[in-house]
């Protein structure tokens, strides 16, 4: 088995803490692929990852599974505990679908945002779209106050631990300081709620 991140990249970071909470990120074998040099987009890259996305999980049987999501899934059933996406059927769905909703209305805005705006991801994302980083800065801004009225009602995204959704909620707070969005500055229940999270080893 062989996991292919890259470092201080958002959906790598997502399989990153997710291990390190369960205390197996040192258990597994990794090759860092540089997005920044392109080595995402190379031929033998692609072999393993057809779409040129990192994180991507190979096996030992040849099978190999992308998106960030789905590698924490496989991995939820090699390392159960500590169970981070549901201990049943409800709570199962209750997870992802709070995850999804980290996803849906609050990652990928920031992630359009960033593509679309920085300096840095010019020639990645070609042509850049100004029009359009400007529609998600303002998405981003409204998912942010979505979930800070979560978190006044509820001390975690999906309930009353600590799963999967916070670590995605989580990497989205220190990918939008890549375009200087900081909420927590003027979102009481996130802050707390982030503080809460900086405290953890996993997520370090």
């Amino acid at each position: 088995m062989k996991l292919y991140t890259a470092a201080m990249a958002p959906n790598p970071d997502r399989v990153r803490f997710f291990l390190q909470e369960k205390g197996a990120w040192d258990q597994i074998e990794r090759v860092e692929v540089s997005i920044m040099k392109g080595e995402h987009k190379t031929p033998a890259y692609r072999e393993v990852s057809p779409l040129a996305q990192v994180p991507a999980l190979s096996l030992d049987n040849g099978v190999h599974i992308t998106e960030s999501r789905a590698v924490c899934t496989y991995f939820e059933s090699v390392f159960p505990e500590p169970n981070l996406m549901g201990r049943d059927g409800q709570e199962a769905a209750v997870i992802e679908m709070w995850d999804r909703r980290v996803e849906l209305s609050y990652m990928g805005h920031i992630a359009g945002w960033f593509r679309h705006s920085h300096p840095a991801m010019a020639e990645l994302e070609a042509p850049q779209c100004k029009e359009w980083a400007e529609i998600c800065s303002r998405r981003a801004i409204m998912g942010a106050s979505f979930f800070n009225e979560r978190l006044a009602v509820s001390p975690f995204v999906a309930g009353d631990r600590f799963t999967i959704a916070d670590i995605s909620l989580y990497v989205c707070m220190g990918f939008g300081r890549l375009v200087k969005f900081k909420p927590w500055e003027t979102l009481p229940a996130l802050s707390a709620w982030r503080d809460r999270m900086a405290s953890r080893p996993g997520l370090a």
